[in-house]
């Protein structure tokens, strides 16, 4: 038997409702809870912008040298993990930093898509891009 277009209503279920209770929305999810208790600070960044999270960076290196360095056993797959993982250095994840406040940077100053690429990769030696060089930079592709 087909469902009716009612029955796939959210607004009226329990779940919907205990949700837009105070005390259900005055409470962090466990994860936070314990992050916070530990003594450390929460930050959850955007979806589908890896490039404002450095790890991601990170991933993308410690990947890259697997598949280089991979026999493709699995027996030998934990080795060539750990070894990958110990071979990016201090100062690559700084970089992998400074980038992604570069383009943290960028989208605070409302430049997005293709241009904040081309701009990242321009303004490469700032930990963040000059205002005038920006202003500058953006009168030129108006």
């Amino acid at each position: 038997m087909a469902k009716e277009k009612d029955d796939l209503r959210v607004d009226c279920c329990a779940v919907r409702v205990m949700s837009l209770q105070p005390d259900f929305l005055a409470q962090k999810p466990g994860l936070v809870e314990v992050i916070e208790m530990a003594g450390h600070l929460c930050i959850f960044l955007p979806k589908f912008h890896c490039e404002l999270n450095y790890i991601e960076m990170y991933w993308g290196a410690v990947k890259r040298f697997t598949r280089e360095h991979c026999n493709y056993s699995w027996a030998e797959l934990p080795d060539t993990v750990d070894l990958a993982l110990d071979t990016v250095s201090l100062e690559t994840i700084r970089r992998f930093a400074r980038k992604s406040f570069r383009y943290m940077n960028l989208y605070r100053a409302n430049v997005t898509g293709k241009l904040a690429e081309y701009a990242c990769k321009k303004f490469k030696s700032h930990r963040r891009v000059p205002q005038d060089k920006l202003e500058l930079f953006l009168s030129q592709f108006q």
